[in-house]
């Protein structure tokens, strides 16, 4: 069995953050996913990278949340009854962070 690759440095991202947003963005960066990410510090993070969250089409929308990042849309299940992210969904947040540009260089070569 051949030796599992290292695990890829954590990209910076490309708009600078205070130390509280820059932890969850490394949280939401690590591998394997963590699921002790807080819903509202992910929300804080969108909003600091220059995202917002959409309005609701429908009255029944419940628990999916849509935001828009760098002409990107993203749509994710807002956690319940607890405020934290399961791995899955932090998973998508990563993704959509990277699909929308805010993942720039890796730290090793920046």
């Amino acid at each position: 069995m051949p030796p599992s690759p290292p695990p890829s440095p954590t990209p910076l991202p490309v708009i600078k953050l205070n130390s509280v947003r820059l932890r969850t963005w490394q949280a939401l960066f690590t591998a394997p996913p963590r699921s002790d990410i807080a819903w509202n510090e992910v929300i804080a993070l969108i909003r600091a990278l220059g995202g917002r969250e959409l309005p609701r089409r429908q009255k029944t929308a419940g628990s999916r949340v849509r935001f828009l990042l760098g002409g990107v849309k993203g749509f994710f299940h807002r956690p319940h009854p607890e405020n934290v992210l399961g791995k899955g969904c932090a998973v998508d947040v990563r993704e959509f962070l990277i699909r929308a540009g805010m993942a720039g260089q890796d730290q090793e070569t920046a």
